[in-house]
């Protein structure tokens, strides 16, 4: 069994600001730390729009049963009329490799 990473990409829906899609964050990283083998979530946007969710889980049960809560969620109800629908594109994939380092703040 290994780590398994979920990479969501995405591009906003028509006229939606980025600190809409910020603003959902508190939502969506509640529902995920109740979610059973959730480790880990990052969430980016490159130059060009394109928008990166990560999220990391201690195998690939774990993330099935969190994306079907997910989709009965508030944070899905409230992260969901943000995105452009077909610009979705949602992988799973184990982990071959990690590492990580803890570091003091600066």
């Amino acid at each position: 069994m290994s780590t398994t990473i979920e990479l969501v990409t995405f591009k906003l829906a028509e006229g939606v600001m980025p600190e809409q899609i910020v603003a959902t964050n508190d939502t969506m990283q509640a529902f995920l730390v109740q979610q059973p083998g959730f480790i880990y979530r990052s969430l980016s946007q490159d130059e060009e729009g394109q928008w990166f969710d990560i999220v990391y889980w201690i195998d690939r049960e774990s993330a099935k049963v969190g994306g079907e809560a997910f989709m009965q969620s508030a944070a899905c109800a409230a992260l969901m009329p943000l995105i452009d629908g077909p610009s979705v594109v949602m992988r799973h994939m184990d982990a071959l490799s990690e590492t990580l380092v803890k570091r003091d703040a600066a």
